[in-house]
Parts: C-alpha cells; structure tokens; sequence
C-alpha cells in the first residue's frame, strides 16, 4: 500500500488527517519493532480526535510482531519522555501527535530505546522494502496500562530542587493541550498560585492553536497576564514540548534569549561545560555562554539534531528559538514542566520582575524568521554567501549560512519541506536590523 510521499518527515511522520490511515498506524507500530528490536514499546497520543484510534492500530502493529505495549494513555511528549527513558525495561517509544500543528493534522514521534528519534524517513525506507508483517505461528504481544505521572512529578521536583514559591502568581495557557494531564497536579505541589486558561484537551483548538511561537496565539495570555498582576505567563504547545515565558509587562521572551537565561544559571559552578544552540539562534545564547567559560556548540536546527548533540556532548542544557529546552536530567530531551521550576526558581531568587531578569539577555534586535519562497533553494543560498563574504568577519556553512559581522549577523538556511529559504537576522540596534533586513530581502527578491 503507498502512502503519501510528504508526511515522511526528518524527524516525524506529520500530515493532515486524510494523509493519515489506520493502516499506516498499524504498519508503523511494525516498523519500529523491526527496526529496534523492542521487546516492550511504550506508547502514548494526544487530544486530536483521530489519536486514539491511530494509537489502537499502531499498538496492534506492535503487538502483531511479538513485541508487547506499556499504553500510558493521553500524555504529554515529555511525559512519553520520561516514560521511555526513566524505566529501563522500555525499549522504544511511539507519540501519536501533531505537535504544534492545526486540527486537520495528526503523526507520529518515534524514539529508540536511547532516546533518540527515529527520522519519518528510515520508517518509509523499511514499510517500502520490506513485509513486516506477522510471522505463521508468532504469539502477539501483550498490552498493559502503566501511569507514569506521579513518578515523573516526584523527578521532575527533586531535578529542579524546587524552592518555596509562596506568593507567586503565573498563568498559563495550555492551549486546549496536553499539559492539562501534568500541570495541575504539578502546581499542586507548589506554594505557587496557577491561574488556567484552555487547559480542557480538545483538538479542535477552540480558542487559538496551540502553537505559542506563533505571536498571535499569545494575546490572550498577555491581557491576563496584565489583568491578574501576574508575575509570569506560560504558553505550551499541543504535545506540551514547547514552552514560551511572558514576563509581568505582557512582553514575551523569545526562545533564544530564555535559553540564554537558563544556560547563564546551569553553567554557574559548571564552567567550561557545553551549551548546544541552534544557528539560527540570538548572540545573548553566545555571550551568556562565554561569561561562564561554558563550551559553545553551534548545530543545525531541528530537534532531532539538538538531541544527538546534547547526548554526545553531555552537554548541561541545549535549546532551539522554537523553544524546545533539553537537558541531561531527561536523557537529553525535553521537559517544559522542568523547565518552568527553573524559570520560576530563578525569579524568585533574583527577588525582582521578570523583565529585569530578562533584561540583560535581551540587548539584541532581532528580525524573527522571515521566509521566502525561491526557485532553487541552494543557488540562492549560495549567492548570498558569495555576495556577503568580503564583508563578513565569519561564514559558517553548518546549516545554510550563518554570516557574522561586527554589529550584526544573519543566518539563511533551507526548509526541509517546502521550496523556501528561511532568514534570521540580528543587530545591535533597530535601525541597523531593519536595514539589512531589507538589504538581504530585495536582494532574494531580485535572484
């Protein structure tokens, strides 16, 4: 049976719903014990309506193959996390999300047993040139329940060392995702006031998407942020991976400077420790990191990059501007709920607001990705490096082309899946990013 070229992703399988197929999920749940040789998968979905059968189909592919399921339900990414690499028994894990994305798409991440993601495109490469189906005389896997939340809280706390929050005030914007299964149990923990917004789980997403790095999904977490006097705002995604901070004014942080933040706190009393940063990401990640004596490890975005790079590394903590945060704690994935205490514990330890403590990261003006659609992605690239290498003190060629100059830097690299190139651009002053913004973008426009 073919399915859709597309939905085979670097990192993921990803598409919309009519992509999708029990049959998919079914020969997916086989894949992956074909090519991990699990014995035991745990396996989790999400809120969006299809997941739950999606989910069923790709437990009775795994099962089909002699493996057997640990089934820990509606979950978070970082919960499946936990889940995959806390108990030592569990051997591979499968999420069945969208992430961030619309309604009218669902997927699935798939992990080995070290954690690391399995590519969308290794899966397509085995359901195309092998039968993975079931073997004459095969006794079927068996399924069990296991929930994992409360373990995961207890580490996720003792990890954080979490101090006494008393008389804090935070809302946080769930998106109608799955943090709502975490969160409340979490700030039940905590002397520390929660204030919800969407946290019924509904894939319909009845009240924004849930995708925070999308500016517009924020507003209403600002006007409440502002309304309640509230020291600090939360923004999740669909799957719970993602984290984006709102400070007392209602101004959000972008991801590259909350990872500088965290990388200035973890690499005190750890010097000459990495920090991994994607290239697209802000110089305060760089500055933070040479102020500490940390080791700067620049890598190409993508979460399945990052990930390689923390674990190789050992890195004391790697992120992404899409605001992905991965540690060692966690086998170097993800926790938001992780990183939410260390946000709040260096609040309340700086005694002062939020946009002070931001303040000295946040020096730098930055254009946001900026995205243009091209004829051929790597001609275009190449002419910008050629046009801007007499100029630039730096060219790296890790992911596209990262250009640095004394004021300013600009980062160009290709998109995955789409005919477009994407900018970032950086400077010391608003008028000089503005400046070169416009420079870059006419000359794209003009190839």
């Amino acid at each position: 049976m073919e399915f859709p070229e597309e939905i085979f992703r670097s990192y993921d399988i990803r598409g919309t719903v009519d992509q999708l197929s029990p049959e998919l999920a079914y020969r997916v749940g086989q894949a992956m014990v074909k090519m991990t040789g699990a014995k035991k998968v745990v396996v989790g979905y999400d809120m969006r309506a299809t997941s739950p059968e999606l989910a069923q189909k790709a437990i009775e592919g795994i099962t089909s193959m002699g493996a057997n399921v640990v089934n820990i339900g509606q979950a978070t990414t970082p919960l499946l996390n936990f889940a995959l690499s806390y108990y030592p028994d569990h051997e591979a894990g499968l999420m069945v999300t969208a992430s961030h994305n619309p309604a009218e798409y669902n997927g699935f991440k798939m992990m080995r047993g070290d954690a690391m993601p399995i590519s969308g495109k290794e899966v397509q490469k085995l359901i195309k040139e092998e039968e993975v189906g079931e073997e004459v005389g095969r006794v079927k896997g068996e399924v069990t329940t296991k929930e994992v939340v409360d373990e995961y809280l207890d580490y996720v706390v003792k990890k954080a060392a979490a101090p006494d929050l008393k008389g804090m005030k935070v809302v946080i914007d769930a998106g109608n995702g799955m943090s709502e299964v975490v969160l409340p149990k979490l700030f039940a923990r905590l002397a520390c006031e929660m204030i919800p917004m969407y946290f019924e789980p509904d894939g319909t997403f009845p009240n924004h998407e849930a995708n925070p790095i999308k500016l517009e999904t924020l507003t209403d977490l600002k006007k409440k942020v502002l309304a309640e006097k509230a020291d600090l705002g939360i923004a999740l995604d669909g799957d719970g991976d993602r984290v984006i901070f709102v400070d007392e004014k209602g101004d959000h942080i972008n991801g590259d400077v909350m990872l500088a933040i965290l990388a200035d706190s973890r690499l005190k009393g750890n010097p000459e420790r990495p920090v991994v940063w994607s290239a697209n990401a802000s110089w305060a990640v760089r500055d933070a990191i040479e102020a500490n004596r940390g080791l700067s490890i620049m890598e190409k975005v993508g979460r399945t990059n990052i990930i390689k790079r923390v674990k190789k590394e050992a890195a004391v903590i790697g992120g992404e501007v899409s605001a992905h945060y991965f540690y060692p704690e966690f086998s170097g994935l993800e926790s938001t709920d992780f990183t939410i205490l260390l946000v709040l514990k260096l609040l309340k330890k700086s005694g002062g607001p939020m946009s002070e403590l931001v303040k000295p990261f946040a020096k730098y003006v930055i254009s946001g990705e900026i995205n243009f659609a091209v004829k051929d992605k790597e001609a275009a690239i190449e002419s910008l490096g050629k046009k801007y290498k007499g100029q630039a003190l730096e060219i790296s060629t890790l992911d596209g082309i990262r250009a640095e100059f004394k004021d300013w830097w600009f980062n160009i690299r290709p998109s995955n899946t789409e005919p477009l190139i994407r900018l970032n651009l950086e400077a010391k002053s608003q008028e000089l990013m503005a400046t070169k913004r416009d420079e870059i973008a006419a000359f794209i426009k003009s190839l």
